[in-house]
């Protein structure tokens, strides 16, 4: 049993590992049992997936949930560094982004999973920066940038990430909507949905932040580019992104296994 793992850190508490190194690179072709048919099956069936997905997600123009986290990590430039929250935006990436050799991603579950991701963000912007780092985005949903809105704010003379805050509007907790309780409406909305009403655009303004709204994919990379820490909007639905999730799935697990 092979761990890769971080310096400083210890994921082999009941100690079954037989190696633990900083990184796994997997390279050539399976080992013996592995034959070339069963490679190609999961090949072909991943490559159907793949043009699966960008059927549904490419029809039409509107930035649902999932197309903004595969548009978003497409948009960025090598050297560029990722910041990911939890909940849907990490599960979106996950599914949808197209892998890269040139793009750092980084993640921080956090307590609850949205405590602090502005303000960590930022710190990681700022040193993915100083070691000679591109510019930086962050992903994040719009109850995680409401828990962390004085991250927005500094003090003067402080340091400034060049960091793009892009927030998932959907008024509330996305994921739940793909859960059983959805079902369940009034009491769903008030203990799950948790409507907010902000205005995001307005409590940016606050701390002194540009801010903009984006609707369609085509003006995403355009919103990216800009110095300092600003907040890009994308207003989206829950009803509708749980919809869309459930009309992914069903199109790649029929794709998938057409093609295997």
């Amino acid at each position: 049993m092979v761990i890769a793992q971080g310096p400083g850190h210890w994921a082999d508490p009941v100690r079954s590992a037989t190696d633990v190194v900083p990184a796994v690179r997997l390279a050539g072709e399976p080992g013996p049992g592995a034959g070339p048919a069963w490679l190609d099956s999961w090949r072909a069936a991943d490559a159907a997936a793949r043009d699966a997905a960008a059927a549904v997600l490419d029809d039409g123009e509107a930035l649902s949930e999932p197309r903004l986290a595969r548009d978003l990590a497409a948009a960025l430039p090598d050297g560029a560094l990722l910041w990911a929250a939890s909940s849907l935006p990490i599960r979106d990436l996950d599914q949808q982004m197209a892998p890269r050799a040139a793009l750092r991603v980084l993640a921080s579950r956090g307590a609850s999973g949205i405590d602090g991701l502005i303000s960590a963000a930022a710190g990681a912007a700022l040193a993915h920066q100083r070691a000679g780092g591109g510019p930086a985005a962050a992903l994040l949903g719009d109850l995680a940038f409401l828990h962390d809105a004085p991250g927005l704010f500094t003090g003067p003379g402080e340091p400034q990430p060049d960091l793009a805050v892009v927030v998932v509007n959907n008024d509330g907790g996305g994921i739940f909507s793909l859960l059983e309780q959805a079902e369940f409406g009034g009491p769903f909305e008030r203990v799950f949905g948790t409507p907010h009403g902000a205005d995001l655009g307005s409590l940016a303004a606050a701390a002194g932040r540009p801010a903009v709204t984006v609707d369609r994919a085509g003006d995403l990379a355009g919103a990216l580019r800009g110095p300092g820490l600003r907040v890009v909007e994308v207003r989206t639905s829950r009803e509708a992104g749980a919809a869309l999730r459930r009309k992914l799935r069903e199109a790649c697990t029929a794709a998938a296994a057409s093609a295997g």
